[in-house]
């Protein structure tokens, strides 16, 4: 079996699906590795692709990684953070559901 961490590394590629990256900041596993993934993680939380969790995580380094809310609206981590970056790619903004899920605003067909 191919392993996909290595072979990202070997092609020099560090892109994941959106909604992967998503699903690993929500459930704190992205930043329990060192490696590539968690860079990637970085990179889409600075990049407005992803925002932070509902709720607060434990890094590698045991460090606190903030929950959504207790940044403030703006910074980065945010709903609001992501969305001024997004409109700077032309990317659909994120929309925030009452349960704390985040997805691309959909326009109806």
């Amino acid at each position: 079996m191919i392993d996909p961490e290595a072979q990202i590394e070997r092609d020099g590629l560090n892109h994941y699906p959106t909604a992967f990256l998503q699903h690993l900041i929500d459930n704190g596993e992205g930043w329990q590795s060192e490696g590539s993934l968690s860079a990637a993680v970085v990179r889409a939380l600075e990049d407005g692709t992803c925002v932070l969790g509902v709720a607060a995580h434990r890094d590698y380094h045991n460090n606190v990684v903030p929950a959504r809310g207790d940044v403030a609206d703006g910074a980065k981590g945010s709903v609001t953070y992501a969305n001024a970056r997004r409109a700077e790619r032309r990317l659909p903004p994120l929309v925030e559901e009452p349960d704390g899920a985040v997805h691309e605003e959909t326009v109806p067909a």
